[in-house]
């Protein structure tokens, strides 16, 4: 079967209808979820605990994507589940991280930019409903949060063509320097998030060890 795309406004077969007390994407991921800089936003802003503090707890881990160093949830070793997971309910649910959002869709990256698709056997709900795409991510205004979506998925790929042909000392000064920026420093709540980020992609650019 041909792989169908979804836009935000479009309807997709993915309302699981609050899950129905089922937590099965929230066990055994691995190192698969990875956060981005507006979940570390988000998870600052409501739950009052910041990058340093989910890597204290246990409830994060760093992880090495494609040679590039980001932070992922990490699930307990005894029972393999979120950290987040409480009683088979998520903690942070209202704030999640956007893979988590997004889930049961995946995200299509392209050069014309980015589509959703139904992860058809990824869910085992099988009573889903449709719902548009937008109002199932649950981040207003959609828009503005695709784009930075898009873009991060973009500047991370900048990072891997610098890194690519870098010696090991710039590899690792690269590489602290973006977690440093985008996940260790802390984001001021009461200000956008959109231009704090856009703010530290541009000064990384503009760093001596990206170019």
């Amino acid at each position: 079967m041909e792989q169908k795309y979804y836009q935000l406004n479009d309807l997709v077969r993915a309302d699981c209808h609050d899950c129905a007390g089922c937590s099965a994407c929230c066990k055994d991921m691995g190192d698969s979820i990875h956060l981005d800089p507006y979940d570390i936003y988000q998870i600052q802003k409501h739950g009052g605990c910041s990058m340093a503090e989910l890597l204290e707890k246990g409830i994060a881990a760093f992880t090495v994507w494609r040679g590039l160093i980001v932070p992922c949830l990490q699930m307990r070793p005894d029972t393999g589940a979120c950290g987040f997971l409480h009683e088979g309910r998520c903690s942070i649910h209202s704030y999640r991280p956007g893979i988590c959002r997004s889930f049961p869709l995946g995200r299509n990256f392209d050069e014309g930019g980015m589509t959703y698709f139904l992860l058809e056997d990824a869910c085992g709900n099988r009573s889903r409903s449709k719902i548009k795409v937008s109002r199932w991510l649950g981040v207003q205004p959609a828009e503005k949060y695709h784009e930075f979506v898009l873009a991060w998925h973009d500047f991370r790929h900048e990072l891997l063509a610098a890194l690519k042909d870098a010696d090991e000392q710039r590899e690792k000064r690269l590489n602290m320097d973006f977690i440093r920026r985008f996940y260790l420093s802390p984001y001021k709540p009461e200000h956008d998030f959109y231009a704090q980020f856009y703010g530290r992609a541009k000064e990384l650019r503009e760093s001596d060890h990206f170019a």
